[in-house]
């Protein structure tokens, strides 16, 4: 007797869930529980699809990109000038202390410690160029590349969300030690095919 009333509630249920037009045939995984003359009723639980996920060498693709090549040669270029500009400072400064060493024994106290303090400034100033010349190389290194890794990130999330990728891991620089090919794709050849 105690059957029937969960038998009707599952038909209900199953009418609630699939339509009236189905509930006749439907068959629908239903657990009950009774909690104090009351019955409680869950779906069972469906399985989650398995994860699917791809791995890319992202320095590989940055380099074969077609506007890479150009982009080293004007960053070359721009260390080609600050390297100049610190030679001509290094030349001017070893002139200076190549002149300094010379008279110093003629000189009287005050000129000495002129020139010293001269130098003194002077290599500071050299210190001073060289750290902003790294400084500045560093932001134009970024601004340079900034419009490749741009199209790059882009092309790697096309890729992955046309395939169903779940992530995209980049493999660069022995941060994934470990693929299990059957599982995962790699999709670096995939994405440098886009970006041509």
């Amino acid at each position: 007797m105690q059957m029937r009333p969960i038998t009707a509630l599952r038909a209900l249920l199953a009418a609630l869930l699939c339509g009236p037009a189905q509930a006749a045939g439907a068959q629908i995984e239903i657990d009950t529980v009774a909690v104090d003359s009351m019955v409680v009723v869950t779906e069972a639980p469906k399985p989650a699809p398995p994860l699917r996920f791809a791995y890319i060498s992202y320095a590989t693709a940055l380099k074969a990109m077609p506007g890479y090549a150009a982009a080293g040669k004007r960053l070359e270029e721009l260390k080609a000038k600050y390297d100049a500009e610190a030679g001509r400072v290094a030349e001017e400064f070893n002139a200076k202390y190549e002149e300094f060493l010379e008279g110093q024994a003629s000189f009287p106290e005050s000129i000495l410690r002129k020139r010293q303090s001269e130098l003194q400034e002077l290599l500071e100033r050299n210190v001073a160029f060289k750290e902003e010349s790294r400084r500045l190389l560093q932001a134009a290194e970024r601004d340079i590349y900034a419009p490749l890794h741009r199209r790059l990130r882009e092309a790697i999330r096309t890729v992955g969300r046309q395939n169903g990728y779940a992530f995209v891991i980049n493999i660069d620089g022995d941060a994934c030690p470990y693929i299990d090919t059957s599982v995962g794709d790699n999709v670096t050849l995939m994405v440098i095919d886009m970006l041509k």
